[in-house]
This record gives C-alpha cells, sequence and structure tokens, in this order.
C-alpha cells in the first residue's frame, strides 16, 4: 500500500522536530552532558621566525618549578637550571639570535666600532674560532664579558641608532670602554630598550629546553614541556648517549676545534648550538642556587637576570672542549667578566 502525501508530511515534521529538540539539548550549557565554560586551554608559549632571530613568547602563566627525578652529570645545585623546585618564573617575550655570533659578524661591528669619532674601546680583539686560521663562520672567541657588552652597544648604534642601547653607566650614558672595570662592573642593562643584549640566563635556558605540547625526553613545568636537564639542546636522549652528537660539538665528536655554526641540528625553537660547539655568555653574576631573588611579584619571579653582585658571570651550553656532561641545558658555568678562552663565545637576545 503507498503512503499518502500527507502520511509523508507528518513523518517529515516529526522527524524534524526530533532533530530540533537533539540540536537544542546538545547546545544547552547547563545540561548534564554540557560543560558550560570550555576548559582553559594548555599556556605552552610560542615562537615565530624573525629572520636570524626567533621571537619566544613564553607561557603568559609562568614556568613552574621542578626538581629532576632523575640522574644528571653532577650533583651540585647547578645542573638543575633555573626553574627550580618551589619557583615559578614568568618571562617576558624576547627574541634570540638563531646562531652563534660569528668572527664575520664580530669583525664587521668592531671594525666600525672603533673607528675615529665612535668612540668603542675592547679589552680584546677576538679571533675566528679555536686558533683564528678557520672559517669566519665560526663562532668568534676569546672575547670577554666586557667585551661583549661594549659590543651589543656597538651594534646597536650601528643598526639601531644609540638611544636604543641597553648597557649604560651609572650616569645613563651608554658604555663604550671594555676597559673601564668599574664602568662594566655597575652596568645596569635598560631593559626597555630594543638594542642588542646578551641573554639572562634563564632566557637561556628556556630557549634551549622549550618543546611546547611535545613530551618526548621532556618534563611539564606548568602547562609547558621542557627539555630534561641532563640532556643537550634538542636531544631526544639523555647526555652520555649517541644523540648529543646529533645536536652538539662537544669533546668527542669536535676534533678538538669549533666549526661553523648551525651544522647541527637545530632544537624545537629553530636555534642551532644552543649545547655545544662554544660556550655562551649570558648577562647575570652567578650565585649556585638562584633562589634570593628581587623580581618577585604576587609570588612569581618576573623576568630574572640574577644577583645584584658577585664576582663571576653565567656561562652556559657547554663546547668543543668540554665533554658531553657539559651540554646539558640546565647547567650553569661561570667565570670572571674578564675572562677569555678559545671555547668561549655569545650569541644575542634583544627585546622584538
Amino acid at each position: 500500500m503507498k503512503t499518502s502525501s500527507k502520511h509523508k508530511a507528518l513523518a517529515f515534521l516529526g522527524a524534524a522536530f526530533v532533530l530540533f529538540i537533539a540540536i537544542m539539548f546538545t547546545a544547552c550549557p547547563n545540561n548534564a552532558g554540557g560543560g558550560g565554560t570550555p576548559p582553559t586551554p594548555p599556556d605552552v608559549g610560542s615562537f615565530e621566525d624573525a629572520g636570524d632571530f626567533v621571537k619566544i613568547i613564553p607561557p603568559t602563566r609562568g614556568i613552574v618549578g621542578l626538581d629532576p627525578d632523575y640522574t644528571l652529570p653532577g650533583n651540585e645545585a647547578k645542573w638543575k637550571g633555573v626553574f627550580i623546585k618551589d619557583r615559578t618564573v614568568k618571562l617576558s617575550t624576547y627574541m634570540l639570535g638563531k646562531t652563534e655570533v660569528t668572527y664575520k659578524l664580530w669583525k664587521e661591528v668592531y671594525d666600525w666600532a672603533v673607528q675615529p669619532g665612535h668612540g668603542y674601546k675592547f679589552e680584546n680583539p677576538g679571533q675566528k674560532g679555536k686558533d683564528g686560521t678557520g672559517s669566519e663562520y665560526e663562532p668568534v672567541t676569546t672575547i670577554s664579558w666586557r667585551d661583549c657588552m661594549v659590543w651589543c652597544n656597538a651594534y646597536t648604534e650601528k643598526e639601531k641608532g644609540i638611544e636604543q642601547c641597553v648597557y649604560r653607566r651609572n650616569d645613563d650614558a651608554v658604555l663604550k670602554d671594555a676597559t673601564a672595570e668599574d664602568d662594566c662592573k655597575y652596568a645596569e642593562p635598560r631593559m626597555d630598550k630594543k638594542g642588542f643584549r646578551l641573554p639572562t640566563a634563564a632566557e637561556g635556558e628556556y630557549a634551549a629546553r622549550w618543546q611546547g605540547s611535545d613530551s618526548t625526553n621532556a618534563a611539564q613545568y606548568g602547562d609547558v614541556w621542557l627539555t630534561k636537564v641532563n640532556s643537550a639542546s634538542g636531544a631526544k636522549d639523555k647526555w652520555n648517549t649517541a644523540e648529543t652528537g646529533e645536536v652538539a660539538w662537544y669533546n668527542g665528536n669536535s676534533d678538538s676545534k669549533t666549526h661553523p655554526v648551525g651544522e647541527k641540528r637545530k632544537n624545537a625553537l629553530g636555534l642551532h648550538d644552543m649545547s655545544g660547539n662554544v660556550q655562551e655568555w649570558c648577562w647575570d653574576w652567578y650565585k649556585e642556587s638562584p633562589t634570593d631573588e628581587d623580581y618577585v611579584q604576587d609570588g612569581i619571579v618576573i623576568d630574572p637576570n640574577g644577583p645584584d653582585e658577585g664576582t663571576s658571570r653565567v656561562l652556559r651550553g657547554g663546547s668543543w672542549f668540554h665533554s658531553a656532561g657539559y651540554c646539558s641545558v640546565g647547567l650553569r658555568d661561570s667565570s670572571s667578566p674578564n675572562y677569555r678562552s678559545t671555547d668561549l663565545g655569545f650569541r644575542l637576545a634583544c627585546r622584538p
């Protein structure tokens, strides 16, 4: 028997009504199966490619410290990094160079800076890599922490104008003389400026460790996953495995020399040589356990840059000269501000 048009219409209207009720029930925020306010998405931070730099946007809620529950290359506090237990750190957005500063760039700026009229003075002229005989794309070495500060100011004046220079003397004049020990010792960074500068230890460590939502060989600090502190930057295994050699030059694969920047595999942020090749100067005065801070607001440590005074400055990353353990992303080494070495260079940071 055929179904009448009237019965077809009634059947269609009935089905439509059932579908309407189902849609309304699903959309209702107060029903038993609905959620009301949607869950807060993970705050893992992000990054953007910016040419020779990477723009790094850390989590807005900060990085919640952890105490490593795995074996480290050493037992001292200096192996545990700056994101330690009972300490939440919040970092502002910053830019970091994709590679260590090459001798080529160093020499271009150095030659400009020492010309008559520019007024810059350095402790050391720097050299290509380990002994000066290599490629100009190897990291600059044999430069002191003081040299780095003054060079950063020179590069800033050359490219962005002197008003954007970060490092200032007590009288707020731009620091231009690396041989002026007291001016360098008591210099204050003007972090509101957009000039080139050294990264802080916290900025360097975060950039070496960031993995976003990737939990591979990582630990969860709040919402964000950071590479375990016993591994090299970008590695998927701990320091004493073959994995370290894929991301870092160290005493075991370096042939006892520096190498052109960027040859090893980049890390999750697109940065090269965050472990190995040369150690890198940071801004901070060194203290083995970074617990007493002047930067706490509402229980969160905001943009820490080390203690107010000390005798040595932080070094990070290990080098061609060091064993694989020194490539571990948690290690904060140190040396005096006038120290220079064939395995020590630096990397640039700045505000966006």
